[in-house]
């Protein structure tokens, strides 16, 4: 009902009210009722009240509409401006939403692959030209698009009926949008959708230009469909999103979202609260592996290891293996305390029978720059009644070498413990023997795994010999690591090596039983039997 016919339709409510007052009136004056000149002032009273009511109040009301009226009509401009992009004038995300909405609408059976592109060397346009002039490239980039696939009918217009139809919209950051219909095809999915695809690539011209700068464009594509990856947009935008980085990693131009991911996903959730329960609960099982000199048999330390025993798992998984679960689910700083309270623990218990050596700890780069890190360590060492000295650190070179100057600030804390330092999977690049003799680094490591005492790895044995000659020198101390077979002890002794850890001494013995071992190994070599040990353990 437009404003002309409401206002007169309300005038006729208001003669409708008049007239049956009236009637109402006159009934009483036909009964012959008694009525005074009272009754008959305050009847004439109400109508003109009624009147004078209606007359003044009419023209606002309808006023005040007309003013609403006219502050909800926004020009086409404006309205332009609200659902395109400026920077492209492609239609944005929420226009695009409510195309395909409306066309899903009209036929719910209808299926849609969702390509999401984005120029992979844009990018670097930002920093060097600035992010206007960079606007102006993608407005080329954009047009070029847009004349390429307009008369595809296949694809969804976004323009909503508007001529000439829009069929790619803007998404977030450099990412673009087209939605090609695969109710009808007659191909398999992804052969028509790669067509498409290729065609959007071929239409960037070679070389795109502003002033003296010039790039060429390449395009990488994430494509998600419909039904398989969900009915819902964003939900199905999403998936094509995720299949772009994806594809982004993996170097692929063409990249389709993997169904199987969201179960992945799923699995993954389980096991990160499965893990998260079990570090709350201290359900991790912890053990040490011997370090020994094996000129003389002497013990030089332990390292302690984590395995996680997860639901249902042939074998249990080690630190390296579930670290990264750790730290998705939020508890690896918590996993780091319950480790270094282990260590500390075992260290006073060491303590007990007269033994003393050093217990390594290793320590993932994200906990070993938590703030209070050095603060809580030193409260354990209170608290175990020990001295920093039994405690070493182990990092990774790869951490080292990533954030020297935050690491070198953290390690001269912890050496104000007397906490000693260890580098791991040791390299022997010239980066990482400046840095070594720059912190003052404890102990060095070296992964002997691949060694065999044939002719077979001599690039691996040589790197190991150097590196072994490279330590004396150094009067760094070297760890052989990984040694579980007599050939590769062998390879490395006949280098010159002589500590060692792995399997050919012990597979690992748990906290609660290192007495037994300790026995045992001074039963076997009592010339290893240091001078402070009780005599019940030996």
């Amino acid at each position: 009902m437009n404003r002309f016919n409401a206002k007169y339709f309300l005038l006729f409510i208001i003669l409708i009210v008049v007239i049956a007052i009236s009637v109402l009136f006159a009934q009483i004056y036909s009964d012959k009722l008694p009525m005074s000149a009272l009754d008959i002032i305050g009847y004439i009273s109400v109508i003109i009240g009624v009147t004078i009511l209606a007359l003044y109040f009419l023209p606002k009301v309808f006023a005040a509409e007309s003013f609403n009226d006219a502050s909800k009509r926004v020009s086409a401009e404006d309205f332009f401006s609200f659902t395109h992009d400026p920077a492209t004038n492609l239609p944005t995300a929420q226009q695009a939403l409510i195309a395909f909405e409306s066309t899903m609408k009209v036929d719910m059976g209808q299926r849609y692959a969702a390509v999401v592109f984005k120029p992979i060397n844009f990018q670097q346009v930002n920093s060097l030209i600035g992010y206007h002039n960079s606007d102006l490239l993608l407005l080329q980039l954009a047009y070029c698009l847009q004349q390429q696939v307009v008369n595809n009918p296949k694809l969804l217009d976004f323009s909503m009926g508007a001529k000439p139809p829009v069929r790619i919209a803007r998404l977030q950051s450099l990412q673009f949008l087209v939605f090609y219909n695969l109710t009808d095809s007659r191909f398999d999915d992804q052969s028509m959708v790669n067509e498409v695809c290729q065609q959007i690539a071929a239409s960037v011209p070679e070389a795109m230009s502003f002033k003296s700068f010039s790039l060429n464009f390449e395009l990488a594509f994430g494509v998600a469909i419909s039904g398989d990856s969900g009915d819902n947009f964003d939900e199905v935008i999403a998936h094509a999103g995720d299949a772009l980085l994806n594809g982004l990693k993996q170097e692929k131009q063409i990249n389709y979202f993997d169904n199987n991911s969201i179960l992945y996903s799923a699995v993954l959730l389980s096991r990160m609260e499965a893990l998260r329960q079990d570090i709350e609960e201290e359900k991790l099982f912890c053990y040490l592996k011997p370090q020994v000199n094996i000129n003389n048999h002497n013990i030089i330390g332990f390292e302690l290891k984590v395995h996680w025993y997860e639901k249902d798992a042939e074998k249990p998984l080690g630190l390296s293996e579930f670290v990264e679960l750790a730290e998705h689910s939020g508890e690896l700083y918590t996993l780091t305390k319950f480790m270094l309270n282990q260590a500390l623990s075992t260290i006073a218990q060491l303590h007990a029978i007269g033994v003393y050596q050093r217990i390594s700890v290793t320590l993932s780069s994200e906990s070993l720059f938590e703030v209070d890190l050095v603060d809580y360590i030193d409260q354990q060492l209170q608290k175990h009644n020990v001295s920093g000295r039994y405690l070493m650190i182990e990092l990774n070179e790869q951490v080292m070498l990533s954030a020297s100057s935050r690491v070198k600030l953290i390690i001269d804390q912890l050496k104000s413990l007397e906490i000693q330092i260890s580098i791991a999977n040791f390299s022997g690049s010239y980066e990482s023997l400046r840095y070594v003799r720059k912190m003052a680094i404890q102990q060095l490591k070296i992964n002997c795994r691949g060694l065999t005492n044939d002719g077979s790895n001599r690039v691996d044995k040589a790197i190991t010999n150097s590196l072994v000659t490279l330590t004396r020198s150094m009067k760094i101390p070297l760890v052989g690591t990984n040694i579980d077979r007599h050939e590769a002890s062998e390879a490395y002794i006949a280098m010159g090596g002589e500590l060692m850890q792995g399997d050919i001494i012990h597979q690992g013995v748990v906290p609660e039983e290192i007495e037994i071992w300790l026995e045992k190994w001074y039963l076997q070599h009592p010339e290893s039997i240091p001078p402070e040990a009780k005599p019940s353990i030996y």
